[in-house]
């Protein structure tokens, strides 16, 4: 994969272990796997698995703030700002998202899928967009946190990209970070990204704030 980190290659659509999301999702109650709040089953009467629990929460729109640092590539860095928009999937098999930003990386579009995979008992994940094209990938869960680790290429060289989540403990705040590792070098955190809950109908000083968890995140 060609990944350009100012584009949120994968954003939120990475899986999550979020808890239950207030009024913009049908929440499933904790981050019990097991808890069978949501699922269900088709009229087929197959059975989506309860693993979806976790993914559930995070249905509803978000407001997206992704920052690239200072860089030999983006000497300045620069800022995208965007929304997200998250839904469950047909028969709720999945969660789909749906994105839009426009900043330092152009208007980028983007649309991805993730779902619990049986046969591999992980949640995969396919993430398409028009800046880099489409990719798919595992992510390992624990917790309020999640991880995404990807190889690819860039400008002739191996790329080892680590993605790192967190919600808050609130449930309206998430933060990611992406890190670069170039040709076997260290990591270098190159774009951090801040998603905050939009709750419909709320009016706008009245919604999430996360200040407070956005300046007491790692750097």
């Amino acid at each position: 994969m060609k990944c350009s980190l100012a584009v949120p290659c994968f954003l939120l659509l990475l899986a999550s272990a979020c808890t239950a999301a207030k009024e913009a999702a049908p929440a499933a109650p904790g981050v019990d796997a097991d808890s069978p709040a949501e699922v269900g089953q088709t009229a087929a009467g197959v059975k989506v698995p309860p693993e979806m629990n976790r993914l559930y929460p995070r249905i509803g729109k978000w407001q997206a703030t992704i920052r690239t640092l200072p860089s030999a590539a983006s000497p300045q860095g620069g800022v995208d700002n965007g929304i997200m928009a998250i839904e469950k999937g047909p028969g709720g098999f999945s969660i789909v998202q749906n994105f839009r930003s426009r900043g330092i990386s152009g208007h980028v579009i983007g649309q991805g899928y993730t779902w619990w995979d049986t046969q591999t008992s992980s949640y995969k994940s396919v993430w398409c967009d028009n800046v880099q094209g489409c990719t798919e990938f595992t992510t390992a869960v624990l917790g309020r946190s999640w991880t995404v680790e990807l190889d690819g290429t860039a400008n002739g060289r191996k790329v080892h990209t680590t993605i790192r989540a967190t919600m808050s403990p609130d449930r309206d705040c998430i933060h990611e970070e992406f890190a670069n590792a170039y040709d076997g070098g260290p990591p270098r955190t190159e774009t951090v990204s801040e998603y905050r809950r939009i709750i419909p109908g709320m009016p706008a000083d009245k919604q999430p704030s996360c200040q407070k968890e956005n300046d007491s995140s790692p750097r």
